[in-house]
């Protein structure tokens, strides 16, 4: 059994990545074959800034960690895409991510395992607004409320910056991270997000398919590819 670790910006990030990928992976029907293992402890590797510095050394030695894991089949990075600027540069997910891929090659990706590289555009609670807004009115297991006037913020959810702040306007008591991001994440009605069309969750899915197949076919992939 093949083994896809998981790699989160944060704490919070972390957990509710390893719900979302679960219930992802157990609608594209993953789990019938039982060739392909979950594992619920993602490595937390801090934002994107952090990663490409110094060559992606600190990437590398994440990738490196990983391949302790047992039978480790694929890895999967998922980061805030709302960074401004990196080294120097008008930060571009596209880019950054093919970047990232790339250079795991040099600790085994496209040969002994795979890796996807995705970024939520702007934010991992961007994917949440459909979700929340579709949840008005509804509490959460503590009793806090989703206020019932709850409408989806105008614009494209991919360009609006601090979804963690209009989260934070519409759930009583104030939205934490750490203590919430998880629990919206098991509620959010999956279809609800797919209906806004959005890149970067699509990415996610395809993403996912993407290393499933290359995992079961052992014809390993580091994506998404470098433009040439």
């Amino acid at each position: 059994m093949k083994r896809i670790v998981l790699f989160a910006e944060g704490h919070g990030e972390d957990v509710a990545l390893v719900r979302l990928v679960k219930r992802l992976l157990t609608e594209q029907g993953v789990w019938e074959r039982r060739d392909i293992l979950l594992d619920e402890h993602p490595f937390r590797v801090g934002q994107v800034g952090r990663l490409v510095k110094d060559g992606c050394s600190q990437w590398k030695r994440w990738l490196a960690a990983s391949i302790k894991r047992r039978n480790l089949g694929g890895v999967l990075l998922v980061l805030d895409g709302d960074a401004k600027r990196i080294e120097g540069r008008a930060f571009c997910t596209a880019a950054v991510a093919a970047r990232l891929a790339d250079e795991a090659k040099a600790a085994g990706a496209g040969t002994k395992f795979s890796v996807a590289v995705v970024f939520a555009r702007q934010e991992y609670e961007s994917w949440l607004i459909p979700a929340v807004a579709a949840l008005a009115g509804s509490r959460l297991s503590d009793g806090r409320r989703i206020r019932p006037d709850t409408e989806l913020p105008v614009g494209d959810l991919e360009e609006k910056r601090d979804a963690k702040g209009w989260i934070n306007s519409v759930l009583e008591g104030g939205y934490h991270a750490t203590r919430d991001q998880a629990t919206l994440t098991e509620l959010a009605d999956l279809q609800a997000i797919r209906n806004f069309r959005l890149r970067s969750f699509r990415r996610l899915e395809a993403a996912l398919a993407e290393l499933v197949l290359a995992i079961r076919e052992d014809m390993h992939v580091a994506t998404p590819r470098l433009q040439t």
